[in-house]
């Protein structure tokens, strides 16, 4: 854990936690450790309303949070609320009775954005951010939202405060309110600008930001043993080899006919598509380009829509513009719909979102109360699309067959979690295994919470269940019962790292007694090669050895997709407004 703070835990702070399955204890110890004397109250509560505790959190986090309130306390001694859903409705002076108010980062940027904010209106002794990386992006609605809560003390709380670039940890800094560089010119200009000058003393500023404001406390504290890392670099076979290039020369086409026209906004639509059929195609084999788009551009499947919403930067709710990492997961409000003028709405925007389009109902069609798109009523939120392209019969993709291979392999006794960002993916995963005999559970977005609780102990506490399949969304955070599991599967990289990070981090830590192996598979000549090279320049950076400047390594990682998917030598001249537009 990490702790920006300065020299008392009474001030605004920020915390690293590389310690996923204590932080809760860690904070509940570190919250009621310091919790306010009814005197300071009566002196800082100018107009009476004044509340002890807020903390927020991803919605899926909020009923997993506040159990440990309950078994780490004294019965009686702490009152908590949870703030979220249904439990809005509730008045002024009995939310002021509680010590912890429980909230999601959704829930305060919905009702910031409609002026409602019961939550705005208290003077906090204590706000703190679970996940606080949440709220990297300070030209959201959602970190205005946040920012803007009354407060005393600002606590943050992450596993991964870079996850791109320094703004993320500049972010941060700005919600604690660190004077001077809490300003976004000056945070540059001590700490960003001095490390691309390349002299000696480059990160002293930053060195001494992080010892003034960071406690951190890492997995070394655990003194687990290291898991055992295998990547296995496999070859295209000659088959998908030719189907791979073939849509590599397609796209080709495609981005060389806007580069002519001079589109950016063209080129960089078709340089996303090209990436992310490249990508699913390294899992799925051909069936991963089959209906892969629908009238107005986006993917079909909305797994793969949410991928490409997130490649352009434009993953977060159109309404409060929150950051939508789900899509269709019951039970979870900041999960996101879909709508037909590919528009993300998270769960809390999405009643006032459909009360607009009934009241522009006219003639079974509706208007978008954003865009001003028409369309029917019926169908402007798009549904899930069921069923999927089956492998029967088929040769397996080589990656799905390396990884029945080494599903083969394992020891009886051992349990393995297998992750990917698409269900798709996990879908033909499934059906393969199913096809050897192979007992396995899924987990996924649709399920009901109390549905996925059950297959979890199954998992835990089954000696048949041996395998564990689930998304990166669902898997990620929140859930605490995957320790059973001794073997980690990635079957596609990430952009991002710290979505791996957080996914392994559910097995590998406190009270975890055995060895864990983690195994990653990467396609040799594809564009994994090129995710996966953008992945340790962004671990680089978060460790503190920044080597490239942002411009530096976007471009460069720009060259080497459009290397893998053979774009002619006129298309450099449109990398520039690529490069911007392509998510860093």
């Amino acid at each position: 854990m990490e702790i920006f703070t300065p020299s008392s835990w009474n001030s605004s702070s920020a915390f690293r936690n590389d310690l996923p399955s204590e932080s809760a204890q860690s904070e509940i110890e570190a919250i009621l450790g310091h919790m306010p004397q009814p005197s300071f109250l009566r002196e800082v509560a100018t107009d009476g309303r004044i509340g002890t505790a807020l903390v927020k959190y991803r919605s899926v986090q909020v009923n997993s949070r506040g159990r440990p309130l309950v078994v780490h306390t004294c019965p009686g001694t702490v009152t908590t609320y949870m703030y979220h859903g249904m439990g809005r409705r509730i008045d002024m002076s009995a939310l002021l009775s509680r010590d912890i108010v429980l909230t999601t980062y959704a829930t305060v940027a919905a009702e910031s954005s409609r002026g409602a904010s019961m939550l705005s209106r208290i003077e906090w002794y204590r706000v703190v951010l679970d996940e606080a990386h949440t709220i990297r992006n300070t030209s959201t609605k959602q970190f205005r939202a946040i920012h803007s809560v009354p407060t005393h003390i600002r606590w943050c709380l992450t596993g991964t405060p870079i996850q791109n670039t320094l703004e993320d940890l500049g972010a941060l800094i700005k919600f604690i309110r660190t004077p001077l560089l809490e300003e976004h010119k000056m945070f540059k200009k001590y700490v960003t600008a001095p490390i691309f000058t390349h002299s000696s003393g480059r990160f002293a500023n930053l060195r001494r930001l992080l010892e003034a404001l960071c406690l951190r406390r890492t997995k070394s504290l655990l003194k687990l043993p290291d898991p055992v890392t295998d990547t296995l670099i496999l070859d295209l076979s000659a088959s998908e080899t030719a189907a791979y290039d073939g849509f590599g020369e397609s796209c080709r086409h495609a981005i060389d006919s806007a580069v002519s026209g001079h589109s950016i906004r063209k080129a960089n639509h078709h340089v996303i598509q090209a990436i992310l059929g490249m990508r699913l195609f390294c899992n799925d084999g051909p069936s991963a380009f089959l209906g892969k788009s629908n009238a107005r551009g986006l993917p079909s499947n909305p797994e793969e829509a949410l991928s490409y919403l997130q490649a352009t930067e434009n993953s977060t709710c159109v309404q409060c513009e929150s950051e939508v990492l789900t899509v269709y997961q019951t039970d979870d409000q900041s999960s996101g719909v879909l709508t037909t003028c590919e528009h993300l709405i998270c769960g809390v925007c999405l009643p006032a979102f459909e009360a607009d389009l009934e009241d522009s109902l006219n003639g079974g069609h509706s208007q978008c109360p954003i865009c001003g798109h028409h369309a029917a009523r019926e169908s402007f939120l798009i549904s899930p699309k069921q069923g999927h392209d089956t492998a029967s019969g088929k040769a397996y993709p080589t990656k799905l067959a390396a990884l029945l291979e080494k599903v083969h392999q394992k020891s009886p006794g051992d349990k393995c979690v297998i992750f990917s960002f698409w269900k798709k993916s996990l879908d033909l995963v499934a059906e393969i295994l199913d096809s050897k005999g192979i007992a396995l559970l899924r987990i996924h977005g649709s399920l009901p919470a109390r549905k996925r609780a059950k297959i979890l102990e199954e998992f835990e506490q089954s000696s048949s269940a041996v395998v564990l399949l689930i998304t990166f969304g669902t898997g990620g955070v929140g859930i605490n019962k995957l320790m059973a599991a001794n073997q980690i599967h990635i079957l596609e990289p990430q952009w991002n790292p710290s979505i791996e990070s957080q996914a392994i981090g559910r097995i590998l830590r406190f009270g975890q007694e055995q060895s864990v192996k983690i195994i990653r598979y990467i396609m040799k000549d594809t564009v994994e090669e090129a995710v996966r090279s953008q992945q340790l320049r962004k671990l680089q950076l978060a460790r503190g050895g920044f080597a490239l400047s942002k411009d530096e390594h976007t471009s460069g990682r720009v060259q080497e997709i459009m290397a893998k998917i053979q774009v002619s030598p006129e298309a450099p001249s449109m990398e520039k407004g690529i490069t911007e537009n392509l998510v860093s």
